[in-house]
């Protein structure tokens, strides 16, 4: 689990360079006609070149920007103050371009305060060398105080060195991936975001959305200003959603705080808008590639143009999926009919009371057109052929301690994150989804009894899908959720029918509770029989057995992670073995420990006897296996029956031996209780008994929101 969405600011920065590993390095022809907005019409960079040698900006005789006295590794000066030129460049630039184009105004402006940080809803030490910035802002500060500039402005963010050392490169690398990084992660309105970065007069662009990292290759900006002119004209004059706003989620300013009102556009046509009440979930925005899911508290304020007053509370789920991968709201509808179909309208519908909601859902529409990063980088589908790579340093990482991970994500251990290559361009489409059920995931739970009440429940989900034939792929304790008394399964964007051919390149799971085999994509628990046989390569194939194991992962996540006592600490033997179990990357030796006999007696005390029932899960889930893989490709029907039983006597067991047995994450203070978890109630929480005040437990996370219990992956 990469820790930049741990909240620790003391792994954020090193993570995410981690997590980028190496990153396409493309021309700048590409950049400048995929990465960058279109010029505006009537704009030619030759033309400008030759007005700026007329305006003493650029000097043709000595090759250089006039307004530069020396090459800034050669000045005296501060660093600050050796690229403040460039101020110059941009406005004269500028200027020149407004000539040709009938005085039109540009979007951006030029600003520098390489002192002080812009201001954010969540706090960030990132302070930027310079940027380019909206003249309108979007920001909700005091518009009228003009001593600060906001995050939520600014378009393209700059580093600059004077040397061009290795050390200076990989500072300056590191310094914009962590201003791309923050607009991305804390910024809701964003789609994608541009930055540059200068080592004496080697400039290179920066470009990232949820599909892609780019880099463009170095070039000198004194000797080759055309490419820092096309630059300057066509992030100047491009309108906002080309600089990557969202033009469906406008900020607003509610009692104080800043909320969002987001539009939600059904597949026929139908427009409402949701304005947020409080985040649910944002981890998976942390990462700048990927889903950049954010689950929203909302209420409904205005349908049909019409205003609407007093609306209950619901939940708004926004994620970037796929191109190839169906909506998930449409996979919920194919489930539903797939199990009317198997046990008739009665217990079908009864079946629907382990999922979620859905109220509305629909792709985002901008401009007419569906928003998907094929339109941020101008309908490239793959990178060019002659594309490198580009290595980002990504230093150790501290060591342990205790962390509060971001909105929604399950806490964990802090742990060095492996570093992952991207060479292509997985595209995706953004979407919406509106739930009914405000819930809690299971990890928010203060009950040991009402975890594997839920428990029950989720097994009881899995059994109906997989009774129908679907597996759902990407078990977590994020999507694992407590509503009305009941579980509930979430997030069913991964879930797949056995017998689809479809095949995607994007490997699911999450990393904590994914299958071994899943995770080394091979077959693991055939046993030697001791007789010849010939082998034969099958490819590896997810099953439902895979799905149960995932459970597994998440009931002994729950019992190792917490403690039993307020204030209290695992014990060193309790950390040694979470460790072990999870070690926060994929690796080979977890397979082993996999086949390992939990070690329970670490446990507390009162954990001991459901750690027990767990390790018995743990041996029937290897029995099941071993069974179903006699013959490849597995044959796990009989074992899969048998399995489930198991599964639902081990879990009532469980659950009969953690009455009233509290559990707490360590080192952090008791909130609040669990509702009762046998009573049977299935009326909705109200909003008071949902809501949970974190702020006491482990280090504060670096953003001021208030954090909720409910959640969403």
């Amino acid at each position: 689990m990469t820790e930049y969405r741990s909240g620790d600011l003391g792994f954020s920065s090193m993570a995410v360079l981690g997590d980028l590993g190496e990153i396409p390095s493309v021309s700048l022809d590409y950049f400048e006609s995929h990465a960058l907005p279109p010029l505006p019409e009537g704009v030619d960079v030759t033309e400008i070149r030759e007005s700026l040698c007329d305006a003493a900006i650029w000097s043709k005789d000595s090759q250089r920007w006039a307004v530069f006295k020396t090459n800034p590794k050669n000045s005296t000066e501060s660093e600050d103050d050796a690229f403040k030129p460039l101020a110059q460049v941009f406005n004269a630039v500028v200027r020149e371009a407004r000539k040709t184009i009938g005085n039109r105004e540009t979007t951006l402006m030029y600003g520098s305060r390489p002192a002080k940080s812009p201001t954010s809803e969540r706090s960030n030490s990132t302070r930027p060398d310079a940027y380019l910035l909206l003249r309108e802002k979007k920001s909700i500060d005091d518009k009228t105080d003009t001593s600060n500039d906001s995050w939520n402005d600014i378009a393209v963010s700059f580093e600059f060195k004077k040397g061009t050392g290795e050390e200076d490169c990989e500072e300056d690398d590191e310094k914009v991936i962590s201003s791309l990084h923050h607009i991305m992660r804390s910024d809701p309105c964003r789609r994608s975001t541009l930055g540059v970065t200068i080592e004496d007069t080697q400039m290179r662009f920066w470009f990232t959305c949820r599909a892609i990292t780019l880099v463009s290759e170095p070039f000198d900006f004194f000797t080759e200003p055309g490419h820092l002119i096309h630059f300057f004209c066509s992030v100047a004059f491009a309108d906002e959603q080309q600089l990557g706003w969202d033009p469906t989620v406008q900020r607003v300013c509610v009692e104080g705080k800043p909320q969002y009102n987001i539009t939600v556009r059904t597949d026929e046509g139908k427009e409402t808008v949701y304005q947020t009440t409080k985040m649910i979930s944002d981890f998976s925005a942390h990462a700048m590639q990927g889903r950049g899911t954010r689950v929203f508290q909302v209420r409904l304020t205005l349908q049909n143009g019409q205003p609407v007053h007093n609306a209950e509370p619901l939940v708004l789920k926004d994620s970037w999926r796929e191109l190839d991968r169906t909506r998930e709201d449409q996979i919920l509808v194919q489930i539903f009919n797939d199990l009317g179909k198997e046990y008739g309208t009665v217990k079908g519908t009864e079946a629907r009371n382990y999922f979620l909601t859905v109220l509305a859902a629909g792709d985002v529409m901008v401009h007419g057109e569906k928003d998907k990063t094929t339109s941020l980088l101008r309908d490239a589908d793959e990178l060019p052929p002659d594309f490198g790579l580009h290595p980002l340093r990504a230093d150790d990482l501290p060591e342990w301690k205790p962390t509060r991970t971001g909105e929604g994500l399950t806490p964990n251990f802090s742990c060095v994150p492996p570093s992952v290559k991207k060479s292509k361009i997985h595209h995706r489409i953004h979407y919406r989804l509106v739930f009914k059920e405000v819930c809690q995931p299971i990890h928010d739970l203060k009950r040991l009894d009402t975890v594997f009440k839920v428990l029950m429940d989720i097994h009881k989900a899995l059994q109906l899908l997989h009774s129908i034939g679907w597996v759902h792929r990407d078990l977590s304790t994020g999507n694992v959720l407590y509503w009305g008394g009941m579980g509930k399964l979430a997030d069913l964007e991964y879930a797949k029918h056995m017998n689809s051919k479809v095949t995607h390149e994007v490997r699911t799971g999450t990393l904590e509770f994914i299958a071994c085999e899943v995770e080394g994509q091979k077959y693991l628990f055939r046993r030697p029989t001791g007789e010849l046989f010939t082998p034969v390569e099958y490819s590896f194939k997810f099953n439902p057995l895979h799905d149960m194991e995932s459970l597994w992962w998440i009931v002994t996540w729950i019992l190792y992670y917490h403690v039993d006592q307020k204030g209290g600490r695992p014990s060193s033997e309790q950390i040694t073995e979470f460790y072990e179990l999870f070690p926060g990357r994929f690796q080979s030796g977890r397979f082993m420990t996999f086949c390992d006999p939990l070690k329970f007696r670490v446990l507390p005390a009162s954990f001991q006897r459901a750690g027990l029932q767990v390790e018995y899960m743990r041996q029937r889930i290897t029995v099941a296996y071993a069974a179903s893989e006699e013959e490849l490709p597995p044959d796990y029907e009989n074992s899969l029956k048998l399995l489930h039983t198991l599964f639902a006597e081990h879990l009532a067991s469980a659950f009969a031996d953690s009455k009233n047995i509290e559990i707490f994450s360590p080192n952090a203070k008791r909130q609040r209780e669990d509702p009762p978890s046998g009573t049977g109630d299935t009326k909705q929480p109200s909003d008071e008994k949902q809501e949970t005040d974190t702020s006491n437990k482990k280090p504060k996370r670096d953003d001021s929101r208030d954090p909720s219990s409910a959640g969403h992956q």
